[in-house]
């Protein structure tokens, strides 16, 4: 959905115009495709949310601490939706690196090989930036699963190519290294840290260019309505704003009579 802003001043001397576009959310192709029904609901829904009313509404239900600004995205024009699928690295050890890794392989390729539609996979590599948790040849195989982006504290390698895939991805920073020189990984599908927030398997995952909002699963209708309805009278609010009106009786909330005008262009 497209939503123009058109904002226009007028003097004794002058009119001035200025339109501004919002950038257009869609759920990948890839992603939409292999969705089940109830899921393409879900994260329409959730495409459709303003990520700080859905923030508003997750802290209001007692989870102050669920928004991840540490990272970069590679891309500022993309907004990413999913359900984390999660991964822990630590520092490498000799001894534990060969008892891990001789009883599965790599959680890297796990977590691709294993990844739903919809997928986000969330790795916890304690911010290490000398060291990579994966590259494009796996990244590949979890698009193909229907993978949606990555949230990874610490690095990923073949950077120009995860840029050119139509995935959303977080970072602390790009590296040509690969994970065996010094890191390991050791947990999947536990509750890891990124940055200063936990991230539960099943958490559900908005990501804007400023920052990955965590929506606990248990609580995800709750926060979708919420933030729905609140940028339903949003919308009304910035109507009334662009028609010149003063921000008193409008913004944060409405006066009587403006209550009276929302509740009619609602049943239109």
């Amino acid at each position: 959905m497209r939503i123009f802003w058109v904002i226009c001043a007028a003097g004794g001397l002058f009119a001035q115009g200025l339109t501004v576009e919002a950038p257009e959310r869609t759920l990948p192709a890839h992603v939409a495709e292999k969705l089940s029904a109830s899921d393409r609901v879900l994260f329409g829904r959730m495409m459709r949310a303003g990520l700080e009313a859905a923030w508003s509404a997750v802290t209001a239900e007692g989870y102050p601490l669920c928004f991840i600004n540490e990272l970069k995205p590679l891309h500022d024009d993309r907004r990413m939706v999913g359900r984390a699928r999660t991964a822990r690295y630590l520092p490498n050890r000799k001894d534990l690196r060969e008892k891990i890794y001789g009883a599965g392989p790599q959680l890297n390729y796990r977590t691709a090989e294993e990844a739903q539609p919809g997928d986000v996979l969330v790795m916890d590599a304690g911010g290490e930036t000398r060291s990579t948790v994966s590259g494009a040849m796996v990244t590949t195989r979890f698009l193909m699963r229907g993978g949606a982006g990555m949230v990874v504290d610490g690095c990923m390698r073949d950077v120009p190519d995860l840029a050119a895939m139509p995935a959303s991805f977080y970072l602390r920073c790009g590296h040509a290294s690969s994970v065996s020189p010094l890191m390991m990984s050791v947990d999947y599908q536990v509750p890891v840290r990124i940055g200063g927030v936990t991230v539960a398997p099943g958490d559900l995952l908005i990501g804007e260019r400023h920052g990955v909002l965590v929506i606990p699963a248990a609580i995800a209708d709750k926060v979708l309505d919420k933030a729905l309805e609140h940028d339903e009278q949003e919308q009304f609010q910035r109507k009334l704003l662009l028609e010149g009106e003063p921000i008193y009786g409008v913004y944060p909330n409405l006066n009587e009579a403006n209550k009276k005008k929302f509740d009619a262009w609602r049943k239109k």
